[in-house]
């Protein structure tokens, strides 16, 4: 038997107008879920938005055939929380620009900072590299609708001889200075207490708790190109994890 999960599908071509309605019936989908309470009526919701009922239909419709809204006639439309997790699954890769913007968000990221350097003591067991290794030190920052949503730390292992800093994504970086693509990431999810740094990049409270996830980039060839580490603030996306449940069943 197959299972098949929920989530927000993925973005068709679409209008710029479609893309405003959707992000903003996506916004109120997300309100609605965190209060536990149904989407306003069509009309309200319609009007709200400055668009026709045709138009939010439009929207409700794929957001009901993914499972996330569920609408029965003369009912309140509801939101399956459950449902609204499974958008953001930890075992699918996405960059994270496009992530926040099949959440709904406007999302724009930043580049910090770009130096060349010494590889890290505590990174160069991670990427099993030479000690004199150099490496790509990037600093980004994702903000969803002007908020600081993630901030991430690359350290992108750069070959012998090569001082450069290559532009683009980390993945893009990768192939682009080795020659070949990066196709797994061991991805590790922990937690910190943000530092002053920390504090000021995701405009938290010091001492604030946030959620990591540390990734090493590997190469077809098994070659570990790039250690980062993703800080998340609280609040602004629900990662879950699609777990198989293995034989025999059993509830002792």
């Amino acid at each position: 038997m197959t299972s098949t999960f929920p989530g927000i599908p993925t973005p068709r071509r679409t209008t710029d107008d479609e893309d405003r309605i959707r992000s903003a019936v996506l916004r109120h989908v997300r309100e609605a879920a965190e209060n536990r309470r149904p989407l306003p009526g069509e009309l309200e919701l319609a009007a709200t938005l400055g668009c026709s009922r045709q138009q939010l239909r439009h929207s409700l419709l794929e957001l009901e055939r993914s499972g996330i809204l569920r609408r029965r006639q003369g009912a309140a439309t509801t939101v399956d929380p459950v449902a609204l997790r499974m958008s953001v699954r930890m075992e699918e890769q996405f960059e994270h620009a496009e992530l926040l913007t099949r959440m709904g968000y406007t999302a724009t990221v930043e580049v910090l900072s770009r130096s060349v350097g010494a590889i890290p003591v505590e990174v160069q067991a991670l990427l099993e590299s030479d000690p004199a290794s150099l490496c790509l030190f990037t600093v980004k920052r994702w903000l969803a609708d002007g908020v600081p949503a993630m901030v991430a730390d690359d350290r992108l292992l750069l070959p012998p001889g090569m001082t450069q800093e290559p532009g683009g994504s980390v993945f893009s970086a990768a192939a682009d200075v080795w020659g070949e693509p990066v196709i797994w990431e061991i991805a590790t999810p922990g937690a910190a207490i943000v530092d002053e740094r920390m504090s000021g990049l995701l405009a938290l409270p010091l001492g604030s708790a946030v959620m990591t996830l540390e990734q090493i980039g590997v190469s077809a060839s098994g070659r570990r190109l790039f250690h980062t580490v993703e800080y998340h603030r609280p609040g602004m996306v629900n990662h879950s994890l699609v777990r198989t449940v293995r034989p025999p069943w059993c509830t002792s």
